[in-house]
């Protein structure tokens, strides 16, 4: 290497404009530019690899740090949404037009386990608040059903739906009652006592009757109507309603403190 500098010093120095190390510099970098390419081109991703696996446990934490954090944000958000549809449920049952002046008790829904012994749901308020046995469920759509047993903090309250319940109905403007009673889960509720050739139109709310004896009060929807049927020489009209009451979404609802006039 010492010689070969001294030689192209020395050619540098005698060759004068004829020759110049310049040159013989640009020429060697032409020879070796193409070279440096393909080995960067070999070089760079075997770093790139080195120095992706010793970065990879920290990119690891990062990433499962970030998605933590976006998981409590979108659990937050949920959360959110859940308090504020809570807190609107239970200021429409504050404002239900239906119950009127009636004093009422608001309780949560907490199991909801239609059996093939009874079809119920169980609530957070009892006797300490004090719910009596038969006192109307509603919620801000309607009826829901009446109270069948009461604990000191719990009651279960009896379906529209399970064959063992009954109310009284008014059909609309002509003031006319019958029963509705339940038919099973999922089956619509069997209104009877209905006069053949009575007008119904589909979707049409029957309420409680509020007759003399009745343990409801008066006005509350019950169901929407979903068939009728005039069958010839039938003594009543075949009639079916659907509960207005959703009890696959039910949540809250406001136990009446009620009892029919006379009891």
């Amino acid at each position: 290497m010492l010689l070969i500098s001294v030689t192209l010093m020395t050619l540098n120095f005698r060759g004068g404009s004829r020759f110049s190390f310049v040159s013989v510099k640009a020429d060697m970098r032409n020879v070796i530019a193409p070279l440096r390419s393909a080995l960067d081109a070999v070089v760079r991703p075997v770093s790139d690899v080195v120095s992706g696996a010793f970065n990879y446990s920290s990119l690891q934490t990062q990433d499962a740090r970030l998605r933590q954090e976006l998981h409590a944000l979108e659990s937050r958000s949920v959360q959110g949404k859940t308090a504020t549809q809570e807190l609107r449920t239970i200021l429409a049952l504050n404002k239900i037009p239906f119950v009127g002046s009636i004093p009422g008790v608001n309780a949560q829904v907490i199991s909801l386990t239609p059996t093939n012994v009874q079809l119920s749901f169980e609530i957070d308020k009892g006797s300490s608040s004090g719910i009596r046995l038969n006192d109307p469920v509603v919620d801000a759509s309607g009826l829901a059903g009446r109270v069948t047993a009461v604990a000191s903090q719990t009651s279960t309250v009896l379906m529209l739906t399970d064959p063992s319940f009954a109310v009284g109905v008014r059909l609309g403007p002509s003031g006319k009652a019958a029963l509705a009673t339940g038919e099973g889960e999922g089956s619509p509720l069997k209104v009877s006592l209905v006069t053949p050739g009575t007008r119904f139109t589909r979707n049409q709310v029957l309420t409680t009757s509020g007759l003399q004896g009745e343990i409801f009060p008066p006005g509350i929807p019950v169901g929407r109507v979903v068939s009728a049927s005039d069958q010839p020489g039938s003594l009543q009209e075949s009639v079916a309603m659907q509960p207005v009451v959703n009890y696959g979404a039910l949540q809250f609802v406001k136990v009446l403190l009620w009892s029919p006039p006379g009891s």
